[in-house]
């Protein structure tokens, strides 16, 4: 079995019928999103560590995994997307948790506020930046068998801040094979879809 083809849906069914394989694919999968999620919601409130990332995205998937993965058993498969859409809110909020129970312990390191409607400027613009890099990735390399790691790789490292070494962790990679995977990308993204506009 192709793994790596297989729909969302289909994974998490083979993962609740046991199937170890899924689950190692569940894992490859959707780690990078979790870490991602967990990321960018703490930085809110905080400067995250490498272990405080690990950690809550482990937070996440206990969530997913109590009670005999009730969670995944009950999902409500409404659409293509839903289920990852499901995965970012279990990440989000369990960083929301976790921020209630530390909060006046990271009081003196908060973040400076940014006035309200520059920082939805700044994130609706990165937003769609990171959309069109992705989606132009998407054409140069979609074909390449890993492909998805490779972009996943990209986005942990430019847009949620994770180290060479925190991705590295995540894929069981080593630290060469990142470095090499970002620089060979950083050159396709700067050659291919950054191009300047012709006037």
């Amino acid at each position: 079995m192709n793994w790596q083809e297989t729909a969302d849906r289909e994974l998490v069914e083979l993962c609740l019928q046991g199937e170890v394989k899924a689950w190692h694919e569940f894992l490859r999968r959707f780690h990078p999103l979790l870490a991602g999620v967990v990321a960018k919601t703490l930085r809110r409130w905080t400067r995250p560590s490498p272990n405080q990332v690990d950690d809550l995205v482990q937070e996440s998937l206990s969530k997913l995994y109590a009670n005999d993965s009730k969670a995944l058993r009950e999902f409500d498969w409404r659409h293509e997307n839903a289920f990852r859409g499901f995965l970012k809110v279990v990440a989000s909020n369990t960083v929301r948790d976790h921020v209630r129970k530390h909060r006046k312990e990271w009081e003196e390191e908060e973040l400076p506020d940014v006035p309200e409607g520059e920082q939805q400027k700044k994130a609706s613009d990165m937003t769609l930046l990171v959309q069109q890099i992705t989606r132009c990735l998407e054409k140069l390399i979609g074909d390449e068998p890993e492909s998805r790691r490779e972009i996943a790789i990209f986005l942990l490292y430019y847009r949620y801040g994770l180290s060479a070494n925190e991705v590295a962790r995540v894929y069981d990679l080593s630290l060469k094979k990142v470095e090499n995977s970002l620089a060979r990308l950083v050159r396709l993204v700067k050659e291919k879809c950054l191009k300047p506009a012709k006037i």
